[in-house]
């Protein structure tokens, strides 16, 4: 029985110390990243096209969400 809870505690420290070592990778990828960004190295994207939408016929149901707009009867 007290070879079974070694073991257990053994995996278990070695999984924490692999957490550990993830995450301070990660947070020191973030550093690196955010003084780029504020160095001016990472320039943001614009990406630029149009989008044309259609919808024909009578539609019925249920509309669900939260509306930030006005909606107007036979909208063209």
């Amino acid at each position: 029985m007290d070879i079974i809870m070694f073991i257990i505690s053994l995996v278990s420290m070695i999984a924490t110390v692999i957490s550990c070592t993830v995450a301070v990778k990660a947070k020191n990828e973030v550093k690196r990243l955010s003084l780029k960004i504020q160095a001016g190295e990472v320039i943001g994207s614009k990406v630029n096209g149009d989008i044309s939408l259609n919808n024909n016929g009578n539609n019925s149901g249920v509309m669900a969400g939260v509306v930030t707009g006005g909606i107007k009867n036979n909208a063209k």
